[in-house]
């Protein structure tokens, strides 16, 4: 009889372990990607790319996003020595929780202060222009960071914008 009871309560004991919540697994790339990490105002070169980000500029909502939005400005530099074009579309905005935002070249009231980035950056180019990003207030203090993937090139590079705090809200 103790037996049993001793051999019910391991049982019961494995069992809630195993429904447990799962610790989060961190992103993996797949193997063949290479893979470049900085932070602001420093450059990060990696596979003929560089990319730096000079500035970061928060504006709340104009009116023309919800309400609980911000928009997110990089002011981000690109040399391609890449034989392969970089597209103004292999960037994003990625928080903590692998979140991403796309860049969206809309019109927005602060426009006129902006320089556009080309949908193309051709060999041996260099631009500096901006990105918007629309993304959740809550998303500024989760450790956001751009990212330019190419597919094409198997390439990454992540380039952490610091604390952007409670900037914008």
């Amino acid at each position: 009889m103790k037996l049993r009871s001793v051999l019910l309560l391991a049982v019961m004991l494995l069992t809630l372990a195993a429904c447990g919540e799962a610790e989060p697994v961190p992103e993996a790339l797949p193997t063949d990607y290479n893979y470049a990490a900085g932070e602001l105002n420093f450059s990060v070169a990696l596979s003929g790319v560089v990319i730096q980000v000079t500035d970061v500029e928060v504006y709340a909502s104009d009116g023309n996003i919800a309400q609980g939005f911000v928009y997110v400005v990089p002011t981000v530099s690109v040399t391609n020595q890449n034989e392969t074009a970089v597209s103004s579309r292999d960037f994003t905005l990625v928080d903590e929780y692998l979140n991403e935002y796309e860049s969206w070249q809309t019109d927005v009231a602060f426009g006129a202060a902006l320089q556009t980035m080309p949908e193309i950056i051709g060999t041996g180019d260099t631009v500096s222009a901006n990105h918007v990003f629309i993304v959740p207030a809550a998303s500024l203090q989760a450790n956001l960071k751009l990212r330019w993937d190419s597919p094409i090139t198997l390439s990454r590079i992540d380039v952490a914008l610091g604390d952007l705090g409670t900037a914008g809200q």
